[in-house]
């Protein structure tokens, strides 16, 4: 900015006295007159000695200046020949006239000739060509000094005028120092009823500026405020009150600081400039002109809040009147600034108060970063008297990801979407700051700060705005900007505070609201996880329950149908390829059946292999079809691991309301007709009443069954097996028997096959072997030393975990190896003989002797003989009731007794009923017979007292 910014008009060389000297004179009206005697003695002494002029200056020491004070011209002055110098004190130093004066006290003469040994640059442009100069001294002090024009008309009379004459300066500055606390009072009054009307801080220092730019006859008064530890340029007004807006601009955005200010802030002293000082030179001094600056602190240490400058054009000292009006002026301004701050930042406080209430009212139901991120923006904008804002959320990776808006049009939400969303954060200096300080960023002027791609300020119509952090405890998760368009806002210290206030408490919002969506999805999974299988991922049957009571219990009273799916021989695909199969042969079974049903149907997981669908408004043809279609989609083989199997399915089926309206019973009924499907291996069955008899008693014992198993209501009874070489019984047979609370004892053909389907078998099995041993060891305890055989089934005989179950029970009570034998069927054999022969091969090492029971009824291959570990064969009974009559039955037997022979095993024979089988089979030399004839099964404690009742060597006759 050049001069021409600066003023719009000239300034003009004329006698006034300057603004602060009509004010002490206006306010000193005594009996006395100082001043007007200085006058009076400066014409006459003009007249008396024919001079054109005649001048006094003031000499302040304190400055080392000399201020023109008065004159008097003769009214032939050559035109145009103005005073020395009378707007503006002089420095001493600057004038070679006025230095010899004052530093020798003595008079000194300048001829025609030589203007700069007056004053260089000042004498000649004001005409000046002689002088003589007069030291005024009252007492020993210099008050100052006497100048008569031309030199030709100075005197003796001069030097006998000097001390009147510096008699009565010296009592016109007495007067004057009075009048001067009255003018800076009044000053100061001035600047407190500026204070008192003024509508903000901003108001304030527009008025205060004005003011002693007027008084301080300078071009211009600024004000630097300390703000974030920094001086800001904050407000500047031009004496005549005009305002340049281009200028005004410039001044606000400083691009450097004012060193002369800064060190005044430093040093908490008034401090003077020129332009050839580095206090002032470079870019102030170029880009507004400025040839003279004064700097005054704003307030008074510790607390000074900031700097005043007046600053002028011309090169020019600052009289002792203006840096003294200056000083008080900064002093009492710097206290009004505080109050006034102070009543903003508790204005401010109940601002931030309520914003940060109504944001936390507004946070509270906001669930994710982005719902919280639109509520601080509002109300950082409702804080600020911004128009707009927009929430910019940065990836992982440093990327714009999304913009939440607020207020915005759509013809820049478009702007916004076109260059900013998608592109990398650290190509934005806005990002850069707010990374580097973590703190909000005030922008007064959009276009000028280089924050913001200048082609969006253009695009967005962008004036001022304020950019918050998007925190989440100490994680940057983007920005906040809140933009003015339609005018460039300026925001108070207590503003920026209130605004940091929100910034903090938002970061709490949008913690909170992080919890809260981690909450959300939580219980979201939850819920799903309350209705959905995790391995299928479709509907359980909490699920399935829920809708089928919804269909049934519901309004209209609607028809459905229920179908329950079981997977046939799904056990066996389990026990032979493990479960991790069998859960992954699940996981594709869903998928099949969904397409198998249509809109609106719903396909669930009830547990294990077995599934259900509900069919809404479905009648029993439909139900039907359903069932056809789903046993088609199953016929097409399953690939795992690179197997192939196929799975079947039994479907039962029930109807609403045809079977009734309740949930319970179509379900129950639905399991009986499946069950009965699978019985009868038809596919699917629909449920019909003369079934459900047989089938509820079959779900209540199994029920039962679960409960006597923790109840341990299973007891084992013990059949004695004789050794027809010897006559003596050599070992037991454990049979499990059920003590039923309500249907007294039951034999294991009436729960064990309901153990085997329902998965109970595992855990039967180990109470009856646990029991077994732990009674063999009591009764070898006692000199019984006998062995224990024990059946296994199916499943038993595919868990890879038996042997060492076995190997612990034995350690456990102490029992040897080979005292147990595991009797297995043949069709045990059939269903996975590599895993088999697995379990068996563990078994033999640990020392245990391995028995086929019910030889002769299964389907398995003579090659499993000879390569199984089996220590003994067991013909079935069924061989052996028809012995003595049958020739074709005792062939069997003979020729068994001759296999086990020649396999080195031992050969059992079961089910012997009367001597004569018994006879036969210990003429044939068979190893061990077993059966009513010698002794029933009995519980443990009978055992005893029948073994006590035997002879040693007792043979059965």
């Amino acid at each position: 900015m050049g001069a021409g910014r600066l003023n719009t008009r000239a300034p003009t060389a004329d006698t006034r006295d300057v603004s602060v000297a009509r004010l002490l004179s206006a306010s000193a009206s005594t009996p006395y007159d100082a001043e007007a005697a200085v006058e009076r003695l400066l014409t006459r002494l003009r007249q008396q000695i024919g001079a054109s002029r005649v001048a006094v200056w003031v000499h302040e020491a304190t400055t080392g200046t000399v201020v023109p004070y008065r004159q008097s011209v003769s009214a032939e002055t050559t035109p145009g020949s103005g005073p020395l110098v009378l707007h503006h004190a002089m420095p001493v130093a600057g004038s070679p006239l006025m230095s010899a004066v004052v530093h020798d006290r003595r008079p000194v003469r300048v001829e025609d000739g030589d203007p700069d040994a007056i004053a260089p640059g000042i004498a000649a442009r004001f005409g000046v060509r002689s002088v003589h100069g007069e030291p005024l001294l009252f007492g020993d002090r210099l008050v100052g000094v006497l100048t008569v024009e031309p030199v030709a008309a100075a005197g003796d009379r001069v030097g006998q005028a000097a001390p009147a004459i510096a008699r009565a300066l010296s009592a016109a500055r007495t007067r004057r120092s009075e009048a001067r606390r009255l003018a800076q009072a009044e000053v100061l009054l001035g600047l407190i009823e500026t204070a008192a009307r003024a509508e903000s801080t901003e108001h304030l220092l527009a008025a205060a500026c004005e003011l002693l730019a007027e008084l301080g006859d300078a071009e211009r008064a600024c004000v630097f405020l300390l703000e974030d530890d920094r001086l800001v340029p904050r407000m500047a007004s031009y004496a005549d009150g005009r305002r340049d807006d281009g200028t005004w601009q410039l001044f606000r955005n400083a691009p450097v600081p004012l060193e002369l200010a800064e060190t005044v802030l430093r040093t908490g002293q008034p401090l003077a400039a020129d332009r050839d000082s580095a206090l002032l030179a470079g870019w102030w001094a170029d880009e507004f002109s400025i040839a003279s600056a004064l700097a005054v602190p704003l307030g008074r240490r510790p607390h000074v809040s900031g700097v005043l400058t007046l600053d002028s054009t011309r090169l020019r000292p600052f009289s002792e009147d203006v840096r003294r009006l200056a000083a008080a002026a900064g002093a009492h301004l710097g206290s009004v600034i505080e109050q006034a701050r102070t009543n903003e930042a508790r204005a401010a406080s109940l601002r931030t108060a309520r914003a940060v209430r109504q944001m936390l009212v507004d946070g509270s139901g906001a669930i994710g970063v982005d719902k919280a991120a639109e509520v601080l923006a509002r109300a950082v904008q409702d804080l600020t008297g911004t128009e707009r804002s927009a929430a910019y959320l940065i990836d992982d990776d440093g990327v714009v990801q999304s913009v939440q808006h607020l207020d915005w049009s759509d013809e820049h939400q478009q702007v916004i979407t076109e260059l900013v969303v998608g592109s990398a954060a650290d190509d934005i200096p806005l990002w850069r700051v707010t990374v580097r300080d973590r703190r909000p960023v005030f922008v007064e002027d959009a276009e000028a700060s280089g924050l913001l791609d200048p082609q969006l300020v253009t695009a967005l119509q962008l004036r001022s705005y304020v950019s918050v952090p998007l925190l989440s405890g100490d994680r940057l998760l983007g920005l906040v900007v809140s933009g003015a368009i339609e005018s460039s806002l300026q925001w108070s210290p207590a503003m920026h505070e209130a605004v940091r206030q929100v910034a903090l408490e938002g970061s709490l919002v949008v913690e909170a609201a992080k919890l809260r969506e981690v909450e959300q999805l939580r219980l979201q999974q939850l819920a799903r996880d309350a209705h959905h299988d995790p391995l299928t991922g479709l509907a359980n049957r909490r699920r399935f329950t829920e809708e089928l009571e919804r269909t049934v219990y519901g309004t209209g009273e609607r028809r459905c149908a229920v179908a329950m799916i079981d997977l046939d021989r799904f056990k066996e695909v389990n026990d032979s390829f493990g479960h991790t199969v069998g859960d992954d042969l699940l996981s594709l079974v869903g998928p099949r059946l969904e397409q198998a049903l249509g809109p609106g149907d719903l396909l669930a997981r009830m547990g294990g292999d077995e599934f259900a669908v509900l069919l809404p408004d479905a009648d029993e043809a439909r139900a039907r079809e359903v069932a056809v279609r789903i046993g088609d989609v199953l016929h097409e083989a399953f690939v795992l691991d690179g197997m192939s199997l196929t799975v079947d399915a039994s479907i039962g089926i029930s109807l609403c309301p045809d079977h009734g309206r309740d949930r319970s019973l179509l379900l129950a009924r639905a399991d009986t007709a499946m069950y009965g499907a699978k019985r009868g291996r038809h596919g699917f069955e629909v449920w019909a009443p003369d079934a459900d008899t047989g089938s509820r008693t079959r779900l209540q014992t199994l029920e039962d069954l679960r409960v006597a198993l923790d109840a341990e209501q299973l007891d084992n009874h013990y059949q004695p097996k004789l050794d027809l070489h010897t006559g003596r019984v050599t070992g037991v047979e454990a049979l499990v028997r059920w003590q039923h609370p309500e249907r007294g004892l039951l034999a294991p053909g009436a729960f064990l096959p309901l153990a085997e389907q329902a998965g109970l078998m595992r855990r039967l099995a180990l109470q009856v072997l646990e029991r077994a041993i732990r009674d063999l060891r009591d009764w070898r305890a006692t000199g019984h030393f006998l062995s224990m055989a024990v059946n296994l089934s199916v499943s038993n005989l595919q868990d890879v975990a038996l042997p060492e179950q076995v190997r612990f029970l034995l350690d456990t009570y102490g029992v040897p190896a080979d005292a147990l034998v595991l009797e297995i069927t043949e069709d045990v054999l059939m269903a996975d003989a590599a895993r088999s022969q697995q379990v068996m091969a563990a078994l033999r090492r640990l020392g245990v002797r391995l028995s086929i029971d019910d030889y002769g009824t299964g389907y398995s291959s003579l090659a499993y003989l000879r390569a199984l570990p089996v220590d003994e064969l067991k013909l079935d009974r069924s061989f052996v009731s028809s012995l003595t009559t049958d020739a074709k039955a005792a062939a069997i037997v003979r020729s068994t007794l001759q296999l086990s022979r020649d396999l080195g095993m031992t050969m059992v024979v079961e089910g012997v009923e009367d001597e004569a089988a018994l006879d036969a089979l210990r003429r044939w030399n068979c190893d061990v017979a077993q059966g009513y004839h010698i002794a029933r099964p009995m519980p443990a404690d009978q055992l005893v007292s029948w073994l006590a009742g035997r002879p040693a060597d007792a043979v059965v006759s």
